[in-house]
């Protein structure tokens, strides 16, 4: 009876401290999850930080299990997951990489994405009318609408954090850019009260 209660004692104190090895105290927890931007097919999402540089998210409909979700890694401050379905649940996850120092725990956030708006149309057929070392000008289809909002930046960036700039036209020219450089450009629709499009597919132009 003294040697399986040794037993059951020694065995205990293993998982104690298989469980200390796991420990995530040495590791900061993100700050809280801030949605930006919330579209039916889209979400742009930042968080507080600590002192840290990295960071794993993992994302799923709401009720899937860590492990089983998309998992993608940043040492941004911020997130653009795409080609989500409209009228959705889904659940985030994020923690921090600490590197030696291992993970932090998770912090999560429940989102359901928008119904596709029909009030407000997407302009299409975005287009390169003319280029030249510092300049590049679009042309895209209305599709009924009036005002758009362009926006742009460095090819990769995240929609929701490039530069923006309004427009009654449906075209426009984007001056002053740098020779040689690559830039990736979106459009929406602005419908005023009724919100704003879906962003239209990206075009990617390198100036002369």
């Amino acid at each position: 009876m003294k040697k399986l209660l040794f037993l059951a004692i020694a065995a205990l104190c293993v998982t104690a401290c298989s469980n200390d090895d796991d420990a995530t105290n040495n590791c900061p927890q993100p700050g809280s999850i801030i949605i930006e931007q919330l579209n039916s097919t889209s979400v742009l999402f930042s968080w507080g930080i600590e002192t840290e540089t990295a960071w794993e998210i993992e994302y799923g409909l709401v009720n899937f299990s860590l492990g089983s979700g998309t998992v993608a890694r940043t040492s941004q401050e911020d997130f653009f997951i795409e080609g989500l379905e409209p009228e959705t649940d889904y659940r985030i996850y994020i923690r921090t990489n600490c590197g030696s120092d291992g993970f932090s725990e998770y912090i999560s956030v429940d989102i359901t994405t928008p119904s596709i708006s029909a009030r407000c149309n997407a302009p299409s057929n975005l287009q390169l009318v003319s280029l030249t070392d510092s300049s590049i000008e679009l042309s895209w289809d209305e599709n009924d609408e009036t005002s758009w909002e362009v926006e742009y930046g460095p090819v990769g960036f995240v929609p929701g954090t490039g530069l923006v700039i309004a427009t009654s036209q449906n075209s426009y020219n984007i001056e002053g850019l740098n020779s040689a450089a690559t830039y990736e450009i979106y459009v929406r629709a602005n419908c005023g009260t009724e919100g704003y499009s879906e962003y239209s597919e990206p075009l990617v132009i390198t100036t002369d």
